[in-house]
């Protein structure tokens, strides 16, 4: 049974992950996960993430492909399967406290870098061969709590230079990861469940809208503005989730 209180927050969470999106190409998971498993368990809110992101990447992951540097992802992708098998079992079998402590700490730490890295310029490239960490434990956080698109836009963003080919590369890389987790989490039985289905579908309308407004003002914010209320909104999803599980 969806209470409605609970459905109105989730709708505005999820129109405000999504707006996040549109302007970045990423960050829809990490804001919102963080604080819909304060009102859902951990285990609907991951399954119920990947439906809505499949119908968010199939109208901003096809747009964004003839911009996208695929070279990137193919050197990404080989270690993101690996990292994603882990964090499927970790799902699956591990308790569910510790997971969403870990989820407070990264949202945090990610919001704390943002904030202080928000005036800093693009520095040289750093080597290919780092995809292999940045891929595997970004595959981990993408399938233990869809929020792995923060550990792959640094990498990018160490890679490229151009802000536009970033943003490219980061929506085609989620349209891509979508279907990989759909696959596992059908596979694991995870997404089969009507209540999850049916949430996730009532929330699509806030997740078009979040994507439209999100592009539409994309070219009008700066990189500074747009990383204050990045890292402000995961700092304080973190900060809220752990208070949530520690006190």
């Amino acid at each position: 049974m969806i209470e409605p209180g609970q459905f109105i927050l989730a709708t505005l969470i999820i129109f405000g992950a999504y707006f996040i999106f549109g302007i970045s190409g990423f960050g829809s998971s990490i804001i919102s996960v963080p604080l819909l498993v304060q009102m859902y368990p951990l285990k609907s809110v991951v399954p119920m993430m990947v439906i809505i992101d499949l119908f968010a990447s199939l109208y901003v992951g096809k747009k964004s492909s003839k911009d996208a540097n695929l070279k990137e992802l193919k050197w990404l992708f080989p270690f993101t399967l690996l990292g994603m098998v882990l964090g499927i079992f970790l799902l699956v079998s591990a308790p569910s406290e510790p997971l969403l402590i870990a989820l407070g700490c990264f949202a945090l730490i990610n919001g704390a870098r943002v904030l202080w890295q928000r005036n800093s310029e693009i520095r040289d490239p750093i080597d290919k061969w780092w995809a292999a960490p940045f891929g595997f434990f970004g595959g981990v956080f993408t399938a233990l709590f869809s929020t792995g698109g923060a550990i792959y836009a640094s990498y990018l963003g160490l890679r490229i230079r151009d802000p536009k080919i970033v943003r490219a590369t980061m929506a085609f890389a989620v349209f891509i990861l979508t279907f990989l987790r759909l696959t596992l989490m059908l596979f694991t039985g995870l997404i089969l469940s009507w209540p999850v289905i049916g949430l996730a579908i009532c929330l699509i309308p806030a997740t078009f809208l979040g994507i439209w407004t999100g592009t539409r003002i994309h070219s009008k914010l700066s990189n500074r503005a747009m990383r204050i209320a990045y890292g402000s909104i995961l700092f304080f999803s973190g900060i809220t989730l752990l208070v949530h599980q520690l006190v």
